[in-house]
């Protein structure tokens, strides 16, 4: 396959490449929105490395097909010697509307999400799935890197991922609010 790595990292809806990118978010700017960074182990410990950070897509034509994803992350690298995380895996995973596997990839963090600038949108790249209607895609950080959060502005198609279960992704606060959270993971394909 060859490889469209510079036309998924630059994709967006307007893209003259026919690629089209979708996500989850707010909508809103970038520099408008409450991100904060998570890892699932730090919410759950050991038990969270079964634990997927999930987003729900709908595919825009019945003939649509993926051909990657991007997640905001970072493996908490500084520049310096010691800040160097050592490899981990991380999984990602493609399910269909009744969170069916239709794909399914690992590879070690630190080729995507390895930068000393912070946070970036690392590119995985996937064979051309075709993809219809409704579709997931659950990414399991697995305590190796944090992902980007959108905190306060849930649109209700992130989720966290357990044992065959989606739960909403939402925190409870200390006055007993419920706050909404999204993922941020898009979808790339044509």
């Amino acid at each position: 396959m060859a490889s469209c790595f510079g036309a998924i990292a630059a994709a967006d809806t307007s893209s003259e490449s026919g690629f089209t990118t979708l996500a989850q978010d707010s909508g809103k700017n970038a520099s408008d929105m409450n991100i904060s960074l998570f890892t699932i182990t730090d919410e759950f410990e050991a038990e969270g490395l079964d634990v997927a950070e999930a987003v729900k897509f709908k595919a825009p034509s019945s003939d649509w097909k993926l051909y990657g994803v991007q997640v905001l992350g970072w493996s908490d690298y500084n520049g310096t010697d010691y800040s160097y995380n050592m490899d981990r895996n991380f999984l990602l995973e493609i399910r269909d509307k009744d969170l069916r596997l239709l794909y399914r990839f690992a590879d070690a963090q630190n080729g995507y999400f390895l930068t000393d600038q912070g946070p970036i949108w690392g590119v995985i790249e996937i064979p051309p799935l075709a993809v219809t209607e409704d579709f997931y895609v659950l990414f399991y950080d697995r305590g190796g890197m944090v992902i980007g959060m959108e905190y306060n502005n849930g649109t209700g198609n992130s989720f966290l991922y357990g044992n065959g279960i989606l739960t909403p992704a939402e925190w409870t606060t200390e006055a007993n609010e419920t706050i909404g959270i999204n993922w941020m993971i898009k979808t790339v394909g044509k």
